[in-house]
């Protein structure tokens, strides 16, 4: 029952982020060297000490704006799940006092977010989110969500900003099979990934050699292999 309210409470937390989609900008301007493009990411803290996020500063009042908002609306919601986790645990305790006497961890509870910044060069920038939670039992959860922007506007990019075509996403999804098939160490048998395929909506971040894929914990492997990534050369896109 543990693991199952567990589960429960994950979702309902994933399910306060699709608000944070963006739409595609109309054009995407090419980063010119002339322009600074350099990026400073400084730490900040929202409500509770546990809850840091990103804000950035760049030479263009706009771009930085633009960026910072996006960062303010997920920490937001990181608010806003951790009072529904402590509401949903708090009301747990009090109906349950004697189970969480005999058992104490099942009623502990915690709600974490932090970032990375995996790339921060040639007038791009890539900050993966994390926010974890945990509620009793054996561990907790962590989602995450990859922010990628074009340094020079303050625009998102997605991967269709990037992959050339449709049959670029095949070729992608194809690669990406083939390292997990020889991978058997960390991820999942094939039978539990066969219907994988990379697309719009997949997460990612830039890197020197291309751009990394980065999975949710359950999604292609086993809890104990974290977040795990697969590299996807530049030759690729």
């Amino acid at each position: 029952m543990i693991v199952t309210n567990l589960l429960k409470l994950f979702i309902s937390f994933q399910a306060l982020f699709p608000l944070l989609d963006y739409e595609k900008p109309s054009d995407m301007v090419e980063v010119s060297e002339a322009v600074d493009t350099t990026v400073t990411v400084e730490s900040k803290t929202y409500k509770e000490d546990f809850l840091v996020y990103p804000q950035v500063k760049v030479k263009s009042e706009e771009v930085q704006r633009k960026i910072n908002d996006v960062f303010m609306k997920h920490i937001e919601s990181s608010y806003k799940g951790y009072l529904q986790l402590k509401a949903e645990m708090e009301k747990f305790k009090e109906e349950e006092k004697e189970h969480c006497k005999e058992f104490p961890y099942s009623c502990e509870y915690s709600y974490i977010t932090r970032y990375d910044v995996k790339f921060n060069q040639d007038g791009k920038l890539s900050i993966v989110m994390y926010d974890a939670t945990y509620s009793g039992g054996a561990h907790g959860l962590e989602g995450l969500q990859t922010y990628n922007f074009n340094a020079k506007t303050g625009e998102r990019i997605s991967l269709k900003d990037i992959v050339s075509s449709e049959s670029k996403f095949a070729s992608i999804t194809e690669y990406a099979k083939n390292y997990m098939r020889q991978h058997q160490d960390i991820f999942f048998e094939e039978k539990m990934w066969e219907d994988f395929a990379v697309n719009d909506q997949t997460q990612f971040y830039f890197t020197e050699g291309g751009i990394d894929l980065i999975f949710q914990q359950y999604d292609v492997a086993p809890y104990a292999a974290g977040h795990p990534t697969i590299s996807i050369p530049s030759s690729e896109l």
